[in-house]
Parts: structure tokens; C-alpha cells; sequence
């Protein structure tokens, strides 16, 4: 009866407020949000989990001007997306709960799984996002069904598959920074059971960021990148079927980052006031370089045996080459100490680096059973991973040193789902996964020579998750559900330069309360959920501090709580709005543990208790205890709006869409200082245009419309160097949907 008053009351508000009863009438209904959170289609709220998701049409919009997946970044509750490597290897956090290692061998605790194939390797999830069905975030653990290193959540991303239809699309778009993209997709039908579909995209930019080292002219800031995918659908008989994938992308740049020296100034956060993201002063030469060549392919087999029972097979192969290199420390060398924390200066020495992998090759292959009953579905799988590369480390030192880390990776994993619906109102659901992770790490020196101590690490564990989830139907427009689940992070190693080191097995125990609600007649969606974890033996990076490395640390625990929000509302025929939110609260809970304070020249403000000192590699190394500190790169709030409308004229529409997006600071670094913040945020997005009624669509785009630049990553080892987001972007844009 409560339930019932509280549901009334606030649709009578909402209506209220909107004062329209005449639109109520109308048929706005949204429309429903089919999903495959749970390796099954359902709507969004049959899913007893949190999941978010986000249209193909949206992606492009967001996707304006060249920008890659991290334009998703706070797009959704309890999202956010960076990296120190530029356009490459993209480090996802989902409710405070990710990873800053730079390294190219790093292991990430949110899981991407593109057309589903999971990437283990961030340098594999570089692929470029175009002919996009649609992107879920599912939040929270996602062990049972996904496994390891999904103990955060995954990032699932499934393309426009082949069908009958024609369903094609052409698009080119021109603007700031020479910034030119093209791409399109079409399907074809091979007969009538046999379907092919073909999407490409390329883009390039222009160089646009000065070098003032090397006298006037464009050095840095370009990139020409390609990308393709060939899908193939044949539905041989009405019990079997087969989907054929295959893709590749070629990247090259003339920088994988840019990072500018002392761009932060001493006592401050934020970028001070004479910083101009054009403007920077490297002097490492022509080192700065970025290539990348990706091709994989994946094979789907499926068999109805009936109409309640059927087998799956997929299995993927993705191989990979890449090299980048960049001027670390940002700065022009200097031996004259009052250049000590000027804007373009490094004072003394500097430090430039590459990193690549050679031929990484990554096999995987699932087989899922599936079958359904009265009231009863389950699912049983076998999942097996196997990757192996060659990690190149190289030092832009006279001579140059170079290491080659060779990792190897296997795993395999036995899961399995069961739903059972006590009633129409009522269901729970079970799921459980063990796993067994085999890692094995070997560091040596390279072809160019110097010193690096061998070394090796051998690790392996197994373990097993699970989760419960219990569903209830109050309404046929509201639905609540519960859920406790558990996930865990394998053993992982690390070696860079001949320092390896490894951490154990992390384990997450989560547990969140929600409802999805479908108000006004269906023209609004009220997503909410409040959550609560923690993690035993966190993986945390301790990054630079002393040196240009990584260290592995485990955290006795982590504790995290935090709500999340969205709403999506069809308030007239012409005008959408949606809007999100989440607050998210981490600590970690530690008392011995300890961080390397920053060694910069000048070194930063620290805000933590002094723990001692130690001789370092440059000298004496200042440790500050990191109990109660917040976790990195994990702003407090997130909120996302967005508003489309359109106007109806002869033969088309006018439209303007606008999205925004706010994000809160946060530590840039597992120590805390005044410097060394990833900065509040707020970004703006813009499209206005025509589109015609045969499909053709013309526009004026913008993203950053407010030109807001900020601090988006440091480098904490030498000086107060900071790389930052991308300045605003305006052009025109041409689309044709056939």
C-alpha cells in the first residue's frame, strides 16, 4: 500500500509539473531497451543487476570529430575513462574501481567485451567505435558470467550484425585541427539465408601542437587511423546458424601523448595560467611516434535443438603489433637551477621512453549451453583464454637501454547461471564461475643493449564467484531487485626496466538494492540503485614517485559505497530529455600502507603523514602512509544531461541536440597532494541540423563547445608535468542513411 502511494504520488507530481495532460494522451511511449547483460536478450528490466545503455545513434554523436572512446567518459553513472597513452589503451574505472598503471601488460578490474570477445589487453581495446548496435555498462561484479578481472564491470560493445535489409549509412565529417572522418556500412545479401555486412571508418588530423624546440611549425598532435569490419551471417536451417567476424585497424601518429612540463605550478592545482595546449617543449628529437596494427576475427556457432534448448560456440583470435614513444618529463633540459619548475623547463636530465608490444596474440573460446522450462532458464559454460606477447621497453638513454618482457597467460574457467520464477512477480536468480589463472613473466635486456638484470615471476591461483539476485514485480511499470555478488582480479605481474614485482588475487564482495520504473504512460524511465562493496588484497599501482616505474602493492581492503541514477523522459513528440548521476564514496583501509610521496623538481605539496625515507635510485625517497585516502582517477560525482528537439518543416526536420556532462576532481595518484588532481569538469556537446525525409542529414557539430581544457594526468617523477583533454572541436558534418 506505501509502495503503491509513493508511486502515485510521484507520477501525479512529475505531471504536474510538466502540465501535459493533452501530451499524455498522445503515444510517446519510449521504446523498450532490449539488452544482453546476461548473455540472453532481455529488456532492461528483467536484468537484476545495474545496467546502462547507450544507442548506436548516440554513440555517433558523441563520437563527433575524431574522438575516441573516451568521449563516453561520464556519460554514465559511475563512468570514467582516461589514459596517459593518448589515443591508445583506454583504462576504464566503474564506481571508484580501476587501474593507473601505464603499463602495457596491466591488468584492468573493468573487463571490454567487443562483439563477444573479451580484450584482455588495453592496447586491444584501442579499436575505434563506428556501426555500433549499442554499448551496455553493467556495473558491479560480473564474475558468474563474464569472469575474471570483472570485478568492477564490464563494457560490452555489439556491432550492427548482418541482416536482410539493407540498413546502410554514409557519413563525412571536416573541422578544427584539419580533423577529416569518414565511415560508413551496408549490408548485402548474399542469397536469401546467407548475409554479408561491410563498415569502415577513417579519420585523420593534422599536426597542430608547436614544438618550440624545434623553431616554428606544427610537430605534434596528428593522426591517420583506418579501421575495418566484415561480418557474415549465415542461417543455414532453422536450427543452426553462423557468424563470421573480421577486422583489422592501422593506426600512426605522430605522438601516443603530449606531455608539457611544470604545466602545473607549485602550491596550485589545475593548469596555471599561462598554460597553452599548442604550445610545448620537447626535446627528445623524433622519437615521438605511434603505430599499431590490430586484425583479429571470431566465429559463432549456434544450434537450436528446440524451441527451450541450445548450444553456443565462440571462439576469437586477435593479434596485434605496436610501438610508441614520447618525451616524458615535457620539458626542455635545463642545467640552470632557477629553470627549476618553469613552464617548458626540465632541469638537469630528462627522461624519454617507448613502449610496444610484438606479436601478441590473444586465442579464446567459449562453449554455453542453454536451455528454458516452465518457470526454470539456465545457462552452463567452458571458457578458455590464452595470451602471449613480447613487451618492448626502451630508454632514449646515450646508449640506449632496452628490456623485453615475455608474458604468458592461461585460463579457464567452468560457469553457470539458473533462473527460477517462484511466480509471475517473483524470481531469483543464481550464478557461480571457479576459474583457474596460470601467469608467467620473464624480463631480459633488449637487442639495443644496457643493463637490465633478468628476472622472472611465476604466479597462479583459482577461485570461484558467485552472486544471488532476487527480482520482484510491485506493478507492470515498476520493478525492484537486490542483489549480492562477488568477483575477483587473478594474480598479476609486472616488469619494467628489470624492476618486476606481483600481486595476488583480489576479491570483491558486492552488494546493491534498485528499481526500474516506466512512468507517465511509458514516456518516462527511472533507473536507480544504491550499492555497497568492498575489496580484499586490492591491486594498486604505486606509478613513478622515484622512477619512470610501476610497483604492484596489495591493499588489506578497500570499502566503497554510493547511489546511482538516470532518468530518460519523452516530455512533447519533439522534445527528449535524459539525465544521470552518481555519487561514489572509496577508502582505503590500510594502516601500514605505504606510497612513494612525488620526486618531482620542485617536489609537489604532500597532504599525507610523512612514513620515512629511503635511498632510491635518484636519492632520498620520501614514503607517506595512504590509510583513508580515496582511490585514484575516481571523482566523487558524475552527472550527464542531455536535450534533443526537433521541429517538423516541409520535406525533413530542423533538430538541436546538446549533452553535458560534469565531472568531480579527484586524486591523480594513490598519494594525495595539492598538485596532482584530475580537475573538476564540466563539457558540452552541440548538433544542429537538417535532415531530409529520403535520409540525408546536414549539420553544424561541436564538442568542448566551451574550449575547457584541464589537467587529465600527470607525471609525478621529475617535475609538475600534466597531459590534458582535448581543446573544442567545430566542423560540418554529411549523413545518408539508406
Amino acid at each position: 500500500m506505501h509502495g503503491t502511494f509513493m508511486r502515485k504520488t510521484l507520477v501525479l507530481t512529475i505531471a504536474g509539473v510538466l502540465g501535459t495532460p493533452a501530451a499524455m494522451a498522445q503515444n510517446l511511449a519510449l521504446e523498450e531497451v532490449l539488452v544482453t547483460a546476461q548473455k540472453r536478450e532481455q529488456t532492461l528490466t528483467e536484468v537484476p543487476a545495474a545496467v546502462s545503455a547507450i544507442s548506436g545513434e548516440m554513440v555517433k554523436e558523441y563520437l563527433n570529430g575524431a574522438q575516441d572512446i573516451r568521449a563516453l567518459a561520464a556519460r554514465v553513472p559511475g563512468l570514467n575513462i582516461e589514459t596517459s597513452n593518448g589515443r591508445t589503451q583506454p583504462r576504464f574505472y566503474l564506481r571508484g574501481l580501476g587501474n593507473i598503471d601505464f603499463d602495457v601488460n596491466a591488468n584492468q578490474p573493468v573487463a571490454m567485451i567487443f562483439d563477444e570477445i573479451s580484450l584482455e589487453n588495453n592496447t586491444l581495446r584501442s579499436l575505434p567505435l563506428f556501426d555500433i548496435e549499442r554499448i551496455e555498462v553493467l556495473k558491479g561484479p560480473q564474475g558468474s558470467l563474464f569472469g575474471r578481472n570483472t570485478n568492477a564491470g564490464v563494457i560490452k560493445i555489439d556491432s550492427v550484425r548482418p541482416s536482410e535489409e539493407r540498413n546502410g549509412y554514409l557519413s563525412a565529417a571536416y573541422g578544427s585541427r584539419e580533423t577529416f572522418v569518414v565511415e560508413g556500412a551496408s549490408n548485402f545479401s548474399l542469397s536469401d539465408n546467407f548475409h554479408m555486412r561491410a563498415s569502415l571508418k577513417y579519420q585523420e588530423r593534422g599536426k597542430w601542437i608547436d614544438n618550440t624546440v624545434n623553431g616554428p611549425g606544427d610537430d605534434f598532435g596528428g593522426f591517420e587511423e583506418f579501421a575495418w569490419r566484415l561480418q557474415f551471417q549465415w542461417d543455414a536451417t532453422d536450427s543452426f546458424s553462423a557468424h563470421l567476424k573480421l577486422h583489422g585497424f592501422n593506426q600512426d601518429g605522430s605522438d601516443p601523448n603530449v606531455f608539457y612540463a611544470n604545466a602545473i605550478a607549485l602550491g596550485s592545482s589545475g593548469l596555471r595560467p599561462e598554460f597553452d595546449e599548442e604550445i610545448v617543449s620537447n626535446d627528445s628529437g623524433d622519437i615521438a611516434d605511434l603505430t599499431l596494427d590490430h586484425y583479429g576475427g571470431a566465429l559463432t556457432l549456434e544450434w537450436s535443438f528446440s524451441d527451450d534448448l541450445s548450444f553456443t560456440s565462440i571462439t576469437g583470435y586477435d593479434t596485434l603489433e605496436n610501438f610508441q614513444s614520447a618525451d616524458v618529463d615535457g620539458g626542455e633540459i635545463s642545467f640552470n637551477p632557477a629553470d627549476i619548475g618553469q613552464l617548458g623547463k626540465q632541469v638537469f636530465f630528462g627522461v624519454a621512453t617507448g613502449d610496444g608490444l610484438d606479436d601478441l596474440e590473444q586465442f579464446t573460446q567459449e562453449f554455453r549451453l542453454a536451455g528454458q522450462s516452465d518457470r526454470l532458464f539456465y545457462q552452463v559454460g567452458f571458457f578458455y583464454f590464452d595470451e602471449d606477447f613480447d613487451l618492448i621497453n626502451q630508454d632514449f638513454l646515450t646508449p640506449p637501454l632496452t628490456a623485453i618482457v615475455t608474458q604468458h597467460t592461461k585460463s579457464h574457467a567452468f560457469f553457470g547461471q539458473f533462473e527460477y520464477s517462484f511466480s509471475d512477480t517473483i524470481a531469483l536468480t543464481v550464478g557461480g564461475r571457479w576459474t583457474d589463472d596460470e601467469k608467467d613473466l620473464s624480463v631480459g635486456p633488449g637487442v639495443a643493449g644496457g643493463f637490465v638484470a633478468p628476472a622472472s615471476i611465476e604466479v597462479q591461483d583459482d577461485f570461484f564467484n558467485w552472486d544471488v539476485a532476487l527480482t520482484y514485480d510491485m506493478s507492470d511499470d515498476w520493478t525492484w531487485y537486490g542483489r549480492v555478488a562477488t568477483g575477483s582480479r587473478g594474480p598479476v605481474t609486472l616488469g619494467r626496466f628489470g624492476f618486476v614485482s606481483s600481486a595476488k588475487t583480489e576479491d570483491t564482495l558486492s552488494a546493491e538494492i534498485g528499481f526500474k520504473a516506466r512512468l507517465l504512460d511509458d514516456r518516462m524511465r527511472w533507473n536507480t540503485s544504491v550499492y555497497q562493496f568492498k575489496n580484499d588484497d586490492q591491486q594498486l599501482t604505486a606509478t613513478g614517485g622515484a622512477a619512470n616505474v610501476n610497483q604492484l602493492l596489495n591493499a588489506d581492503q578497500v570499502d566503497g559505497f554510493g547511489i546511482e541514477s538516470e532518468v530518460d523522459l519523452q516530455v512533447t513528440e519533439n522534445l527528449f530529455v535524459s539525465a544521470n548521476f552518481s555519487y561514489n564514496d572509496t577508502e582505503i583501509d590500510d594502516p601500514g600502507l605505504r606510497d612513494d610521496l612525488c620526486g618531482s623538481a620542485p617536489t609537489c605539496t604532500g597532504l599525507d603523514p610523512v612514513a620515512g625515507t629511503r635511498v632510491g635510485p635518484f636519492g632520498p625517497v620520501t614514503e607517506v602512509f595512504i590509510d583513508g585516502n580515496p582511490l585514484p582517477r575516481t571523482p566523487e560525482w558524475i552527472f550527464n544531461f542531455l536535450l534533443e528537439y526537433t521541429h517538423p518543416v516541409q520535406n525533413g526536420e530542423i533538430y538541436f541536440n546538446t549533452d553535458w556532462n560534469y565531472r568531480d576532481e579527484s586524486n591523480l595518484f594513490l598519494h594525495e597532494s595539492i598538485e596532482f588532481v584530475q580537475e573538476e569538469r564540466w563539457l558540452g556537446g552541440l548538433r544542429v541540423g537538417y535532415r531530409t525525409a529520403n535520409g540525408m542529414d546536414f549539420a553544424l557539430v561541436g564538442r568542448n563547445i566551451t574550449d575547457e581544457v584541464t589537467v587529465e594526468g600527470g607525471i609525478n617523477f621529475l617535475n609538475l608535468t600534466a597531459f590534458v583533454n582535448e581543446p573544442a572541436y567545430w566542423g560540418g558534418e554529411f549523413r545518408w542513411s539508406f
